[in-house]
């Protein structure tokens, strides 16, 4: 029998938790949790884990977080095929601030907050990006420069608008040498790829969020038309923005693609 997207993975116990509360949770396969507001403790097996607004719990099995008052926790599970692959090779729990995943925050967001509204296989869609943002983003929980953090933030706010690495170095009153031998040093990529990867990830919800024009999302992700921006989205993603856009619309992106390489260094 034919296996469909939702046999690979799917999205399952949405929680949102506000105000002084202890929640467990224990469900086979990926538990994914945002702290939205305020901080929080997390408890997984014998270990506790301090974790500060904006930044992610993943476990793989029973986590309990301990939410303060005024805080705020959203979160799901995701199961089937592909997240109990991904958590064979993945066991444990780690907290990330989503440097390297500029849009897992939105995800998580959208998937806790239109998941009554939206079609199951919507839902898969996202699930999968998520699994594929874990696997594949160079992940990290700390970056250890204060310049790098700073880089980071400038190019996640203003993605769309900075118009290269000069531009960004001279926001930050640096010469363009420096920022990118510094944020090499403490992130393994150019402070370049990181922007064309963070306008592609913006590209992406754009695509299969609406029905702008290619030239529309263009110039909203800071391309200079909708040539540069399919040249640039082939060479990252190695498709075309429409062929992936039919994809996920259509429920054709299955996970057997997937090639799992695991970062030890974001593991408790």
């Amino acid at each position: 029998m034919a296996l469909n997207l939702q046999d690979y993975c799917y999205c399952r116990y949405p929680i949102d938790e506000k105000g002084e509360k202890s929640i467990t949770y224990e469900y086979e396969g990926i538990n994914i949790f945002l702290v939205y507001s305020e901080n929080c403790v997390a408890h997984w097996k014998d270990k506790t884990i301090s974790v500060n607004t904006g930044e992610i719990i993943y476990s793989t099995d029973k986590i309990t977080i301990d939410i303060v008052d005024g805080g705020r926790v959203i979160g799901f599970n995701i199961n089937g095929i592909i997240a109990h692959r991904f958590c064979k090779e993945t066991e444990g729990a780690f907290v990330t601030n989503g440097v390297f995943a500029p849009f897992l925050t939105q995800q998580i967001v959208q998937i806790v907050t239109n998941y009554t509204s939206v079609s199951e296989s919507y839902l898969c869609n996202i699930a999968f990006e998520i699994i594929n943002t874990l696997n594949s983003s160079e992940k990290k929980s700390i970056v250890a420069s204060k310049l790098v953090a700073q880089a980071i933030s400038l190019i996640k706010q203003n993605y769309s608008k900075v118009y290269g690495v000069e531009e960004l170095a001279e926001n930050l009153n640096i010469s363009k040498s420096h920022l990118v031998r510094e944020f090499y040093k403490y992130t393994g990529i150019t402070p370049g790829k990181y922007l064309a990867n963070v306008r592609i990830d913006a590209v992406k919800q754009l695509l299969v969020e609406g029905n702008l024009s290619l030239n529309a999302i263009a110039l909203q992700t800071g391309f200079s038309g909708d040539n540069y921006l399919c040249k640039a989205f082939k060479k990252i993603t190695g498709e075309t923005p429409m062929s992936y856009k039919t994809k996920v619309l259509n429920s054709q992106y299955l996970p057997n693609q997937m090639s799992l390489k695991i970062d030890p260094e974001v593991y408790y």
